[in-house]
């Protein structure tokens, strides 16, 4: 009894490693189906399912956390209008030149952006200077300075100097936050 039952042991044991063994060319450790072309069937009396999936099914997650947009939602910013967006591109043209004649000069300190900034006119409310965030490995920041400047309630341009560019760019403002971005990391 006991040399039948261990013979059913080992045929159950060789079958399961004939079986692992068996893969098609080409499948990896974890595919859900061998490859088959497009019009193949796995088997010809049994049809392959649809492509399509069906319409209450969500999409796998990618990359992203599942809630990954939720999250992230505080950092939704405003969609500006066609006026707001005129608005501040006419602000941006009078703001780069100022910035760039700092840029040539090679002052990137904060208080400099500051100073050009509030020199156009604007409001000191609207106007948020900060230096350059330190590299992760220093606590010492890099020369430059980050910008934003508020306008029309909805819209910002942001940016910074720095010694190898100048960046100015319109957006709306974000309903967290405003116009910069707080720092997180």
């Amino acid at each position: 009894m006991g040399t039948r039952y261990a013979g059913r042991w080992v045929t159950a044991a060789v079958l399961g490693l004939v079986a692992l063994g068996c893969a098609q060319p080409g499948a990896r450790d974890g595919d859900s189906s061998p490859l088959l072309s497009p019009s193949a069937s796995p088997h010809p009396s049994i049809p392959s399912a649809p492509s399509t999936p069906p319409r209450d099914a969500s999409p796998p997650p990618g990359d992203g956390a599942p809630h990954e947009a939720e999250n992230n939602g505080w950092k939704q910013r405003h969609d500006l209008t066609a006026d707001e967006q005129r608005a501040g591109d006419a602000l941006a043209a009078r703001i780069r030149p100022k910035l760039t004649a700092l840029r040539t000069a090679g002052d990137f300190a904060p208080s400099s952006t500051q100073q050009a900034l509030l020199g156009l006119g604007l409001r000191p409310d609207d106007v948020q200077v900060t230096a350059m965030r330190p590299p992760l490995d220093s606590t010492t920041p890099p020369p430059g300075a980050v910008f934003a400047v508020r306008f029309a309630g909805a819209g910002c341009v942001i940016g910074d100097v720095r010694p190898d560019r100048l960046l100015v760019e319109v957006t709306g403002a974000a309903a967290e936050f405003g116009c910069l971005e707080p720092y997180t990391h």
